[in-house]
């Protein structure tokens, strides 16, 4: 305890902590947009984005959080702009998946950015958020929940049938392209706290935990949100007891998190 009390008067400690709970909360929304939206691809290619974007940023000495965020911003109204109509993202953000790391490989060569200083892009650390980065994951976590909140009927139809939502006079492409722009940016973010590779401990797992055990898409929401705020602050002060990367504690809580709502659909569908 002493310890906690300790290492709790350090800015960076209190801010990555104020950092852990802002995307614990928001980040799950974005997984569940993710998933009923069949975005797997698209998730991939935003990660390359912020390879690329890191990249970019190291190369010509560019602060790295608004270029990967711009870059992933970009990227995303290309890929809308190529996808065909009535065609999935999948085609679209696989070619433009595979265009990011061939520009992240030739600026890479081009103005010798390390292999080393790349790589590390993959591994986040909520000790290093400012206060410009808190002030960003809180604007865009705000603009996430106010749109899930105020368009949740709209989303509801759009997951559940993009025609009969159309039907129903609902925007589909502007919708799509609000929750693609919005993923976009999260996924931005979380690679500053998380790191790109680790992003889906607080994003997919907490999401494919509970949607095992919710009657309802409020449900996967709700129970989303609060799964992700259990993990990230029981993952973030793990981490700092016992002096582990945030990211590694946080990712295993939320592996074992998955495994344990696994087994307890099969026990319940076993009694039925």
């Amino acid at each position: 305890m002493e310890r906690l009390i300790f290492l709790f008067s350090l800015k960076p400690i209190v801010f990555g902590f104020i950092g852990m709970i802002i995307s614990g909360l928001s980040f799950p929304l974005a997984g569940v947009i993710i998933l009923r939206n069949d975005l797997i691809p698209l998730r991939y290619m935003l990660m390359h984005g912020v390879i690329l974007g890191g990249t970019l940023s190291i190369a010509f000495s560019l602060p790295m959080v608004p270029v990967v965020a711009l870059l992933n911003v970009i990227l995303v109204f290309v890929m809308m702009a190529i996808k065909g109509k009535g065609k999935t993202l999948s085609v679209a953000s696989t070619s433009m998946m595979v265009l990011t790391m061939g520009l992240a490989s030739l600026v890479s060569h081009l103005f010798d950015v390390p292999s080393k200083d790349t790589l590390e892009l993959l591994w986040g650390s909520p000790f290093a958020l400012t206060k410009t980065d808190l002030f960003m994951l809180t604007a865009i976590a705000a603009t996430l929940t106010i749109y899930c909140i105020c368009s949740f009927r709209s989303m509801s139809a759009i997951f559940f049938d993009q025609d009969v939502a159309s039907s129903l006079g609902i925007n589909v492409r502007l919708h799509s392209t609000i929750m693609v722009l919005v993923t976009a940016l999260v996924i931005a973010l979380s690679m500053k706290v998380m790191g790109a590779l680790l992003m889906d401990a607080l994003v997919i797992l907490p999401v494919l935990g509970v949607s095992r055990n919710s009657s309802s898409l409020k449900g996967v929401f709700i129970k989303s949100a609060i799964t992700g705020l259990v993990l990230s602050v029981l993952g973030y002060l793990l981490a700092l007891l016992y002096n582990l990367p945030v990211s590694g504690s946080l990712s295993i809580l939320a592996v074992a998190f998955y495994v344990l709502a696994t087994i307890i659909n099969k026990i319940k569908r076993s009694k039925k």
